[in-house]
């Protein structure tokens, strides 16, 4: 019987993402993987390579506890480390725990106190903290979701609603949760100008940019269970620090990551391949936030955000050349 370990990542998609490698790895060690995850998260369950479990709010930790505790797990890993996860292993009390340091006490008191730029010891992407944490050793991360034929054939009925076949496009992820990552109009209309195929807006948000007849406009059009199967037929992603850009990896699409007021030192950036391409402006006030929240700069300049845009788009294309 192979022993049962179970993981503990509820938020958010790119965090529960960047866990793929690890999960692979641990399975591949003849372990029955479980992960927990938030249940907004349900629609991309399917996908992961793991058992998974949901965590409805605190009103379910006793039962979700009592059905994890029943299987009698070898080991229990917190990549969390908030009250609820906290609580979950303490009710499992599996006997190896294992808990992901995320900073310093001295690294979160700069956070939490708007100091900047943010500078930690600990510079290791988090794909790879999360396989420390849990044990494995990854040579070669393996990020991929399990996308079946069916689904797939189901997505592309989507994909084909919308005016588009595969390999035919790029998409643009221009928004984020935060302000300080949503993309500019002029880089936005750039990246389309450049584009030698056609170009597709996609996420959700109502930032007015501006798209002319040549390109779509599909925010808000796809559900998240189809996104994964969606994002697998464009030729190319190009995206900000976002959920999306490492769903984009996960499914081994070209990608071309940019981050603006957030940088790739926090430990963000997708997971490495050869079709991946990391953009960040190196400038001395950044990141001035972990997650690219604030809505205005403290230095009065938003640098970060107006980044040059020639040069970028010629690096992005340059990259592209081949693949699309």
């Amino acid at each position: 019987m192979p022993n049962v370990e179970i993981v503990l990542r509820l938020n958010a998609m790119g965090d529960i993402l960047l866990t793929v490698p690890t999960l692979r790895a641990l399975s591949a060690n003849d372990t029955e993987t479980h992960l927990v995850i938030n249940e907004r998260w349900k629609p991309l369950a399917e996908f992961i390579p793991a058992k998974i479990h949901f965590y409805q709010g605190t009103s379910s930790l006793i039962s979700l506890a009592n059905k994890l505790r029943r299987l009698k797990p070898e080991a229990l890993f917190d990549l969390q480390g908030k009250l609820s996860t906290i609580a979950l292993r303490n009710l499992i009390n599996a006997p190896i725990t294992r808990i992901y340091q995320k900073r310093t006490l001295g690294e979160q008191f700069q956070a939490i106190g708007h100091r900047y730029p943010l500078r930690f010891n600990d510079q290791r992407p988090v794909w790879q903290k999360y396989a420390d944490t849990c044990g494995v050793n990854i040579e070669k991360p393996d990020a991929s979701l399990n996308l079946s034929n069916e689904y797939l054939e189901e997505c592309r009925k989507v994909l084909h609603s919308v005016g588009l076949k595969e390999k035919s496009f790029i998409f643009i992820h221009p928004e984020a949760s935060k302000p300080g990552k949503v993309m500019t109009n002029e880089l936005v209309k750039a990246i389309q100008n450049a584009s030698p195929i056609p170009t597709a807006l996609i996420g959700n948000g109502n930032t007015n940019f501006n798209v002319d007849s040549k390109h779509f406009d599909l925010r808000n059009r796809f559900e998240l269970r189809h996104l994964p199967g969606i994002l697998s037929f464009a030729s190319a992603v190009i995206s900000t620090d976002s959920g999306p850009m490492h769903l984009a990896r996960a499914v081994n699409t070209p990608l071309v990551a940019i981050f603006l007021q957030t940088a790739p030192s926090l430990g963000f950036s997708p997971i490495p391949a050869d079709n991946v391409l990391v953009i960040s402006e190196d400038l001395p006030c950044k990141p001035c936030s972990l997650h690219g929240q604030n809505d205005s700069c403290p230095e009065k300049h938003f640098k970060c955000r107006q980044i040059n845009i020639e040069s970028t788009i010629s690096e992005i294309y340059a990259f592209l050349r081949g693949m699309i």
